[in-house]
């Protein structure tokens, strides 16, 4: 394989989640982009980082970068691992693990 010369690096240090980027839970087939926090928090709700779109809802997340950056298949742009909390609403929040998409 033929390379043009020009050299592409890798991001050193782990990636800081924004608005934007796209994340993926393992157990979905797609991944939806961050949105901004509307910052409401109450006793039974501490409030979360983003919104995560998921059909007709906008999810409470607060995602967490596990992995260090591994090339995405779009050219410059990459993917990490994260950890992803499904922020609760008067009860206990769950989690995964995903992919969260980034330039």
């Amino acid at each position: 394989m033929m390379t043009s010369g020009a050299k592409t690096t890798m991001p050193e240090q782990k990636h800081i989640p924004s608005i934007g980027d796209c994340v993926q839970p393992d157990l979905w087939n797609y991944s939806e982009q961050l949105t901004e926090s509307d910052g409401f928090s109450d006793s039974s709700f501490p409030g979360c980082q983003f919104r995560l779109p998921c059909k007709d809802y906008q999810l409470a997340v607060n995602i967490k970068v596990t992995g260090k950056p591994h090339y995405n298949h779009i050219p410059g742009h990459y993917k990490s691992r994260c950890k992803i909390e499904f922020v609760g609403d008067g009860k206990e929040s769950t989690f995964s693990a995903g992919w969260i998409y980034h330039g």
